[in-house]
Formats: structure tokens, sequence, C-alpha cells
């Protein structure tokens, strides 16, 4: 490459200080520092031209050395990373390296040391610890709903731009003010643990939050418009590298309409930066916005952001606790690092002298393990096309609004669910269940209680609008339509019930963990250590939590990972000496953590288990590694739309049932694997059966009270309880199916569907439906109460349970008998002949016509 005009004497004499340096790096090292030298000269107007050029190289040096350290530092990282997960598999999985590595990511129900510390379960209990301490803060304060209710947002990005600026901020609403400093220390806190974990994070003054773009409203306005909104706002350290501004934002814009900022860069190598040219490459691929202060962030994120404050803020932190577990776990290169210790475990069953063992590896490297890794690194949340995963994104949603307003009824068998896994934690069964009831009563608990459940990152979903996760593998819906379903949860009840089981859950684990504190390891039910031990808790380490305060809370005892701090630096220097480690600092500062980790890890994991949501196993199982924004990975999410659920419930439950209790898999090699690891689980007589067994007759009983609430709220008696059918239809809703069930065998199957439209998810057939209604028309069918029931039944809000039947008496009846005379009188003689049951209230005899349309 050519170096411009006047430089060449310049770069001769920087190749001959510092060696053989390609030319392009040699101007990428001039252009920055021009770039810096303008910057400390708009800054700093007395210092002349020289004096600015040497202290822009002099601040270019000191980051160049920072950089060299950040690469010594980052190759330890990741040699030690490796080294861990190596170990990991070779001591607990000897015999399934493969299982061992899926555990490693996303974690499985086996029951052996660590085997659900996974990388996604701390990305979970992290990015939740954040977010539920930060909302347990201003719950304390007092203030969280001036954050929720949005009016404030201007006044709090003011604040949070001048305590980043060391500004004064007394002019501004004292309640604004907190809140700033609230969202701030929590943002501080995932900055320096994403630093420990590997990262180079500098402090950037004036931070807000995580800025969102909407590529559609950018892409409408166009980039003249775009720019001309922007460019006013953009404070001057934006164009730190010098050029004309114009030609940097239109870069800027062209990767944020397209999506290409998106995307993950590929072939990176697990090492740091070296040297400033590099460093001047990542600075100019990491290009970021500066806003001149917080009510131009404010202003610009109205106009072409995504979401509101909150959820930028909540995104952020989520965001922040991923990536910080991704490096805890797999180094600063995850996927490099990964591959190499795949390369190191592959010579291991190499050397085993088993070839059909080395091809089963082999495969599940490339494609069972492949998918879990994209899941945990994001990968599969980063749309191939954003307007086209925005569009089928918005269709799901729009199904979800209108077929699930009565999830809440189809969820009762959260009870026994949760009761079976305080069972497998060494508690009763029916004492649990209780329990469970009782706190429903109590709701999301008492506000002592609600910062215990914060420190383990078990808070209100509904305040981070995600209580959807509980029924879909897509979380790629984003601005009003996200909103939008927040408000349909909370009104179809949903909201407060996944919140008070969540809550009940949580805090029965961290009682139990209190009321265990004063036993020795080997005195403890063997069904409780089980349940530590697949968090990596040994019984070196429960001595150590024996040390640690425990919180009281109305009454009752709680162990909370905050009270680890509270275990001496000498008991743990103890217990790294009794196992021959370092009493280093760094060496006690990394237990604490390790502590921590797993305490939070295993409370928050739990309670996933005890109110089942889809894990990232599951997550991988339904995405199978594609992305959003793509074909396959559109019709994926379509096909598996409402699945999630009864997917969790398969793979977590019944897993955990099935194959938690101790059983040895099959070993590599072997054909038909899966064949073999049920039967063999089943014959292994540590309980599975019992469960299983249990399990079974609890959901059909809560089975039963579904449908039969359904029932009424359909108008109808509830089945009759002595037909075999009935009971049969009790075990297909209590066994998992829940809302899938609910749509299987219930609307679809009336416009004529196969059960192979309806299992091709609620879009597919409803897509079915429409063309079904098109061929008939054509064939000269009267089709009008078809089509009415075609919208009732995609129409957002109105079949929420409580609202539906008063819907259909007071109007819809009415149009119905309008368009299809009889029509009631013989879906009354169906429903009679085909369910035995009769209606409280005869459609054909109560409706009413306020518009005198049917009568």
């Amino acid at each position: 490459m050519a170096l411009p005009s006047g430089i060449s004497p310049c770069a001769d004499a920087v190749r001959a200080a510092a060696g053989d340096m390609e030319s392009n790096e040699i101007q990428e090292i001039f252009q920055l520092l021009r770039g810096r030298t303008q910057e400390i000269l708009a800054r700093e107007g007395a210092l002349g031209s020289e004096q600015a050029a040497l202290r822009a190289a002099d601040e270019l040096a000191r980051q160049a050395e920072h950089a060299a350290i950040i690469e010594r530092r980052n190759a330890l990282i990741n040699v030690r990373a490796r080294a861990r997960l190596v170990a990991f598999v070779r001591d607990q999985f000897a015999d399934r390296p493969d299982l061992g590595i899926e555990s490693f990511l996303v974690g499985t129900n086996l029951a052996r040391q660590g085997s659900r510390l996974s990388v996604a379960a701390e990305q979970k209990a992290l990015g939740d610890a954040y977010i539920g301490g930060m909302l347990a803060d201003l719950d304390r304060a007092d203030l969280t709903a001036v954050l929720a209710r949005g009016d404030s947002d201007q006044d709090i990005a003011d604040a949070l731009w001048r305590i980043g600026k060391d500004q004064d901020t007394k002019d501004l609403n004292p309640q604004v003010v907190e809140i700033a400093k609230i969202i701030q220390k929590y943002q501080e806190g995932a900055r320096i643990d994403a630093n420990r974990a590997g990262a180079s994070i500098g402090k950037l003054p004036g931070y807000i939050a995580r800025q969102s773009h909407d590529s559609e409203k950018m892409g409408a306005a166009g980039f003249e418009r775009w720019a001309e909104e922007i460019l006013p706002r953009l404070d001057t350290a934006t164009f730190r590298e010098g050029g004309d501004p114009m030609v940097f934002l239109k870069g800027v814009y062209d990767g944020l309409v397209s999506g290409d900022h998106l995307k993950s860069p590929a072939g990176q190598q697990p090492n740091g930066f070296r040297g400033p040219a590099n460093l001047a490459k990542k600075l100019s691929q990491e290009r970021v916005l500066h806003f001149k202060d917080g009510v131009a962030w404010h202003e610009y994120n109205q106009l072409f952001g995504t979401g509101n404050l909150r959820e930028a803020v909540l995104r952020g932190l989520d965001l922040s606790g991923q990536n910080t577990a991704l490096m805890r776990r797999l180094g600063t290169n995850p996927e490099a690092n990964l591959n190499m210790a795949m390369d190191v475990i592959k010579e291991d069953v190499r050397a085993g002298g088993d070839p059909a063992a080395l091809a089963n590896f082999n495969t599940a490297r490339r494609g069972v393990i492949g998918n879990r890794l994209k899941e945990v690194s994001g990968q599969t949340r980063i749309p191939g096309n954003a307007t086209q995963a925005r569009v089928a994104a918005n269709v799901r949603a729009w199904q979800s609004l209108s077929k699930l307003g009565g999830a809440l009824l189809s969820s009762f068998t959260d009870l026994p669910v949760a009761a079976s896994e305080m069972r497998y934690q060494g508690q009763s069964f029916l004492g649990s269940l209780a329990e469970m009831g009782a706190g429903l009563m109590k709701g999301r608990g008492s506000a002592e209680q609600r910062q215990i459940l914060s420190a383990y990152g078990v808070y209100a979903d509904s305040m981070r609008g995600e209580i959807m996760r509980r029924f879909s593998a897509d979380d790629s819906v984003g601005g009003k339509m996200s909103r939008g379903m927040s408000q349909f949860f909370r009104l179809n009840g949903l909201s407060w019930w996944t919140d008070a089981n969540k809550a009940s859950a949580g805090l029965m684990m961290a009682h139990n963990l209190a009321q265990n504190k004063g036993k020795a390891w080997g005195s403890l039910n063997g069904d409780f250590k089980r349940a530590l031990g697949l968090y990596d808790l040994d019984a070196g380490k429960w001595e150590l939590l024996r040390e640690m305060d425990t919180r009281m809370a109305d009454g009752r005892d709680y162990m909370t990972p905050d009270g680890i701090a509270g275990i001496s630096d000498e008991r743990i220097g103890q217990y790294l000496a009794e196992r021959n480690r370092p009493e280093s600092a760094g060496a006690i500062r990394e237990t604490r953590q390790d502590l921590e980790r797993s305490l939070r890890a295993y409370v928050n994991d739990r309670v996933t288990y005890a109110v089942l949501e889809p894990d990232a196993r599951t997550r991988s199982i339904m995405n199978q590694g594609t992305q959003p924004g793509t074909v396959p990975g559109d019709l994926l999410r379509f096909v598996t739309q409402f699945k999630s659920f009864p997917a969790a419930y398969m793979q977590k439950t019944l897993g955990r049932e099935l194959y938690g209790r101790g059983y040895t898999p099959t070993a590599l090699g072997n054909s038909f694997r899966g064949g073999r690891d049920l039967v063999q689980a089943l014959r292994n007589g540590n309980g599975e059966r019992l469960a299983l067994a249990q399990l079974m007759l609890w959901t059909t009983a809560f089975g039963y009270l579904s449908m039969a609430s359904k029932d009424v709220t359909k108008g109808r008696e509830p089945r009759p309880a002595d037909d075999p059918k009935t009971w049969l239809a009790a075990m297909v809703q209590g066994g998992g199916l829940g809302i899938f069930g609910d749509y299987l065998f219930g609307e679809a199957n009336r416009f004529g569907n196969s059960a192979l439209e309806s299992a091709a998810g609620p879009t597919i057939g409803t897509a079915a439906d429409v063309i079904n209604l098109w061929a008939r028309a054509k064939e000269g069918d009267d089709t009008a109460s078809s089509a009415l029931r075609l919208a009732q039944n995609n129409t957002p809000f109105m079949n929420l349970f409580y609202t539906r039947i008063a819907l259909d008496h007071l109007f819809l009846y009415s149009v119905q008998e309008a368009m299809n005379p009889g029509s009631l009188r013989r879906t009354e003689e169906r429903i009679r002949q085909q369910n035995g049951q009769e209606f409280l209230v005869r459609p054909s005899q109560s409706y009413q016509d306020p518009l005198g349309i049917a009568r």
C-alpha cells in the first residue's frame, strides 16, 4: 500500500526503529496518531500542535504497553481455561467425553460432580444477579415504579451522563439521581467483572447504557435524515480517528442497517492484541458513537432505538453476564479454546483404541457439541437477515398474543412438578406441594424475601418482560411487541403465577440450605448431597459454606451468596493449604468467586427445574444451531413455537428422574445408545420408576384440574370423571404437552387440519386454515362462520380466559348464529357426543343479540 505524501520519510524512520513493519501498519499508526492529536487540540486549545502530537504519541505508547500486558495475561487465561476443561472431562467423564463437554457447556442431568455447573448456568446466574440486584436496590429505595413508568427516562439518562462526567446533579430530581447511581453501580460492577475475566474495557465517562439501533427505522429514514439527526448529538470524541465525519457515519449506517455489526468476527486466535497497529484495527472495527450528553442519547434512542432506557439497561447487564461467564469458563476466545481442548480430548479417545468410539466422538463434535457452543456463544441469536428476523419474530409474537389467553389454566401442573424437584433434592413431596400452594397466597414475597431472591438472581420475570421464555425458544422480539407481550402476560395472570412460584421455590431452597448448615457433610441427606454435587459443591466447600453468615426474613433463616464475604481469609487459606494449593490473595479471591458461583448457580438453575423454563440445552436442541433471519432458522422457530415447555418437561423433568439418579450411560462406540440408555436407567434401581410413577400420578390429577378449569371458562361442565378417555386426556394435559396439547387437540382440528399441520406450529397451522378456507370458498361453500372463528382465534387479547366467555355470550355467538344459523345447537351436540359434556349455559338459548342480527 502506498503511503500518503509526506509520510514516507517518517515511515522510514519508524521502520528503522521498529524493524520489519508493513506499510499499511505504519499508515494506521500515523492515522491514529493524527486523530488523537486532533482530539487533544480540540480538548485543550492552549497546546501547540507539536505538544499535542507528543502527548498523543505518549498516550498511544502507554496504550500499546497495556496491550502487550493484556496479550500476556490473556494467553495465561486461555491456557488455564483449556486445562480446566480437559481436567473436568478426564476426571468426571472419562467414559463419555462427549457428554462431559456437553455438561461443561450447557449442563446435563447426569449425577456427576459439576455436571450442571455449566457455562450456560453461570451465564444465566450472573446476568440474573446483576439485574436482580439492581431491581432489588430500586425496590428497597421504593424507586421501581419511577423507572418502570418511563416518563423520567430523559432525566435518568442525563443523570447517568453527569455522574459519569463528575458533573453537578443538584438541579435534577433526587429520585432520578438515586436511580442513576443504582444503575451505574451495577454497570460498573459488570465492567470490572468482565475485565477480571479477560476483557479490557476502559471506564467511559458519561456512559449511559448499551445503545440499540432499530434497522427498520433507520432504513425508512435513509442515511441523509439519520445523519442529520445524529450528527449534532454526537461528541467530537466519536471522530477521534480523523477523516470525514460523513464518511465515518456512512460506514456505521450501512453496518447497522445491514446487520453486519451483529455478526461475529471469524478466524480469531486465542490471544490478545499486539502493538499499536493491531490496536488501531480493533479501534476502527469497534466504532463507538459518543453522544454529547444524556439528553442527546435519549433523543436518539427515541428516534432510532429499539426500546426505552430500562430495556437498554437490562439488556446491557444481561449481555455482560453472558460474555463474562463465557470468558471465565472458556477464555478470551471461546471457540478456539474449546477446539484446542477438544483436540486433546480426541487424542484421549484415540488412545482407547476403539475406532467406533473415535467416530462417535467426531460426530458429536461436529453436531451436538457445535450446536451447544452456538447457543452459549449467542450465535443462535444473531440474525442472518435483521429485517426477516424481526418480521418472523413479530408473527410468532402475534400468535402468542392470540392463542395463550388461557396459559394460566394450563400451568396448574407447575405445582406437582415443583414438588417433584424438591423431592429430588431430598425434601418432602407433600410438604413441598403444600408450601408451593401456600406461596401462591403470598405472591412475590415480602421486601426482605425479595432481597434474598435477588442475591440468587431469582427475581420477578415480569419486571424483565421474560415470561414468554417459558413457552418459546425465541427471544428476539423487541420494542412495542415485546411490551405488548409483557402486558398480555400480566393480564392473563401468568406473570403473577410464575413470579409467585419462583419465589416460593427459591426461598424453599435457600431456607433448606440454612437449615442444613449445622450438619457436617457426612450427615446430610444423600439426595441433597447429590444435588449440591451437580454444582461442584463437595465436602470441603460445604465446610466453608457452614462458616458463612445467614440472613433472616419473616422469621426464617436463609443462606445467600453475599454471606460468603463473611468467611475469613484465614479459613479459606486453610482450605487451600489442605489441597496443596497456594494461599495467595488471588487464590483466596478466586475461591470466594467459585463458592459464590456454585451456590448461586445451584438455586438459580434448580428454580428453572421447579418452575419449568427451557434452558440452553433445550434451546439448542430446538434451534439446532440455526440463526433467526435465515430460512432454516425461522422455519424451525415457527415449527417449535409453543413446544419449548413440553420439550423442557421431557428434557429436564423426565430427564432428571430417569438419568439424574446415578445411571451409567452407554459407552461411545455402541449403536442405539439412546435406547440402551433408557433401558439402563429404568433398571438402575435408584428410585427412577417410583419417581416417575409419583410424577405421573400427581401431574395427571392436576392435569384434570386444568382441563376442568378450562371447561368452566368455556361454559361447559367438566368432563365426566368416570370416563377413561377423560383421564387419558388429563395425563396428556399434565404430562408436559400443556399449552401445545391445548392447541393440538383443540381449536386447530376444528378447521379440518391434520395432526401433521397442527404439529407444524401455530403459524403454519393458521396458514393452512387460510388455505383451506380459500379452497372451500372457491368451491362455493359457506365459509362465513369459519372465517369468523379464524379471526377470533387470531386476534390478540381476545382469548383471555376470563373475558372470552363474556364476549361469546354478549356478542360473538349472535354473530356466529347470524352467519350460520343452527351452528350453536350443532356445536352443543358435537360436544355432547365427543366429550360427554353439557354446557352450563347453553349458547343456543342464552346468547345476547345487541345488534339484532340473529333474531
